[in-house]
């Protein structure tokens, strides 16, 4: 580099962070962080339709014990077991 450009350089002023904009931006990045947590939280709630193959698969099951007991039940009656 040159010697005017490292003048130059060395005139300007020192950097100071600017407090009122980071403590802008750290809310709007807490509120983004809280609405993004939200969100996460009620995609993870189970509804409606993914709780529908659960209820179908667990009165599929309940029904195929029912069905064998009174199967069995209607066996004993007869005296056939």
């Amino acid at each position: 580099m040159s010697e005017s450009l490292i003048r130059r350089l060395g005139e300007l002023p020192a950097a100071e962070p600017d407090i009122a904009r980071t403590e802008h931006i750290r809310k709007r990045c807490h509120a983004r962080l809280a609405r993004h947590k939200r969100r996460s939280l009620m995609s993870s709630m189970p509804t409606g339709d993914r709780m529908a193959p659960v209820w179908q698969s667990a009165i599929a099951v309940l029904g195929f014990v029912y069905l064998t007991q009174v199967i069995l039940f209607a066996l004993a009656v007869y005296g056939l077991t």
